[in-house]
């Protein structure tokens, strides 16, 4: 597996891939937000065996924060190292801009799911810390939790 920049022909190949895990993406229009902005921000694919299998971006709100705004690996090769890949893409992506926090909004165990409690103990597992929960953000059925990570 190797990581490498986004490049406008691997649209098609993100979309069917976000398109697949519907149990952690299962709103079209947010998919196609995330899909449609790739390449407008810094983004990045991993492939295997020359297939896309992963993808993520990120959004910069500030010069001492980034976000990472989605990151998506397919079922098949999750726990195979290629989400700590993108991820350690993303952190390299920080420390070239100087940016100190990385953050990221996933599902908060208010509103459990057993998909959203790996994610989270992924970014546990890399860093992560727990900032805060709310029901405000995406409504009471889905909590947001926003995590942060400090940037070395």
């Amino acid at each position: 597996m190797h990581v490498r920049n986004f490049q406008e022909a691997d649209r098609a190949a993100c979309w069917e891939l976000i398109s697949s895990l519907t149990d952690w993406f299962g709103h079209i229009e947010t998919n196609k937000d995330y899909v449609g902005t790739l390449g407008e921000r810094p983004a990045a694919v991993v492939e295997a065996d020359g297939e896309i299998v992963g993808f993520t971006s990120i959004e910069q709100h500030d010069s001492n924060s980034l976000e990472l705004y989605v990151i998506a690996v397919r079922q098949d090769h999750h726990r195979s190292g290629a989400g700590t890949m993108l991820l350690n893409w993303v952190e390299d992506y920080c420390r070239r801009e100087g940016a100190r926090f990385l953050h990221v909004k996933t599902r908060g165990p208010l509103t459990p799911d057993p998909g959203y409690e790996r994610t989270r103990q992924f970014y546990l597992a890399k860093g992560f810390s727990k900032l805060f929960e709310t029901l405000d953000l995406w409504g009471p059925e889905d909590s947001a939790l926003i995590m942060i990570k400090t940037i070395e």
